[in-house]
């Protein structure tokens, strides 16, 4: 019975990567992470086909089971670390390594010795043996396969919490609980299955890791900006829609605008990639000062943000704005950049009966005032800009 609930379990698992495949294959947008998502899903995908075979094949006895059963194992003990390294890759991209070839072949270099290892063991017996009865059972040095599939797995965590605690090249928020949250469920299944031979469950709960994993991927996609993981501008109108209905005198709705400070200087004395990380260290600087507050942030376009929330009226709103500005100046303060990263704000009550276009309107002329106000104050500002 559970052995059946197990290959059902497997094969409603593979329709729907089968799906996300399709999808995948199909998507024009073939950028490293993508190429790599899919060859983690492909994996998959074949290590559930192999268990749904193996689960068939042992302990029953027909014409070429013994070699098929050797066969079966070989390919799916050495997927599990093949998928690893596979998995590592993806952990490098998300975190912004540059995949070359040769980083490739290093890390893929464990998945060959352990295909080999399993081979010899179809002669051996090291890793496994299939009885007479056509029965899979554990050898002598199957802890060291077991380590393997372990260290495959928990190595690329390592390296997510070296990065999480490194204050200088820390990953967003997002991608930093994205790739910690993809290892509850396979660990859970690892650890649940391990006393059971085959280690059964494992892959399902992989199956169901990968496609939250595409479930966010695919609502950020269509929601979120792809430099720096805010809302898009797609986003604006239905936010807009709910948070009037729930305005009141005691709780003002208000739209803020930023605009990054010399953001074209940035780009054309550092470059682009540069200018890519000032984008994305404002976004965390605001994500920072928006914590407690019920609002919105979104990358309105280029250099140009907007927060949209409620405050309980001016005075609050006011004193966001310079929390603000203290934030971005303390983000200089611990960060020795190349340039000072500083905004521009303006802002605007919302009005009953008031477009978002004219709220818009109204807190983009208190951003141009604003940055005319800082120019005035600071006429030498340009120069200083840089560090």
């Amino acid at each position: 019975m559970a052995n059946a609930i197990h290959v059902e379990l497997n094969i409603l698992c593979l329709i729907i990567l089968l799906f996300i495949e399709y999808q995948s294959i199909h998507n024009v947008n073939q950028q490293t992470s993508r190429v790599l998502f899919r060859h983690l899903i492909d994996g998959v995908i074949f290590a559930l086909l192999l268990d749904i075979i193996w689960r068939l094949i042992d302990g029953r006895m027909f014409p070429g089971a013994i070699p098929l059963n050797y066969l079966v194992n070989v390919l799916f003990l050495s997927e599990g670390i093949a998928l690893g390294g596979i998995w590592y890759l993806y952990v490098l991209e998300s975190l912004e390594y540059t995949i070359t070839r040769e980083l490739t072949l290093k890390i893929m270099a464990p998945s060959c010795f352990f295909f080999i290892l399993n081979v010899i063991s179809c002669r051996t017996g090291w890793i496994f043996t299939i009885s007479p009865e056509n029965v899979y059972t554990h050898g002598p040095l199957f802890g060291l396969q077991l380590a393997g599939a372990l260290g495959a797995l928990f190595i690329p965590l390592i390296h997510i919490l070296v990065r999480v605690l490194n204050k200088n090249r820390r990953p967003s928020h997002h991608v930093a609980f994205k790739l910690l949250g993809f290892y509850i469920l396979p660990v859970a299944g690892m650890l649940f299955s391990l006393p059971f031979t085959g280690m059964p469950g494992t892959w399902t709960c992989a199956s169901v890791s990968l496609v939250l994993l595409y479930i966010d991927s695919q609502d950020r996609e269509i929601m979120r900006d792809g430099l720096t993981g805010l809302n898009n501008r797609k986003t604006l109108n239905p936010a807009f829609s709910d948070y009037i209905r729930q305005v009141s005198p005691e709780r003002p709705l208000y739209l803020f605008m930023l605009d990054l400070d010399n953001f074209k200087t940035i780009n054309d004395t550092l470059g682009h990639t540069e200018g890519d990380h000032a984008l994305v260290n404002t976004a965390r600087v605001l994500t920072r000062s928006a914590a407690g507050v019920q609002c919105i942030i979104v990358r309105y376009g280029g250099d140009e943000f907007l927060i949209m929330g409620f405050f309980s009226g001016d005075e609050e709103a006011h004193e966001f704005k310079q929390r603000i500005s203290d934030n971005f100046k303390a983000f200089n303060e611990e960060n020795q950049l190349p340039y000072t990263l500083a905004v521009s704000i303006g802002f605007s009550r919302y009005q009953p009966g008031q477009s978002f276009e004219d709220l818009a309107m109204a807190s983009d002329a208190a951003l141009y005032a604003d940055k005319t106000l800082r120019k005035k104050a600071s006429p030498v500002r340009h120069n200083h800009h840089f560090r």
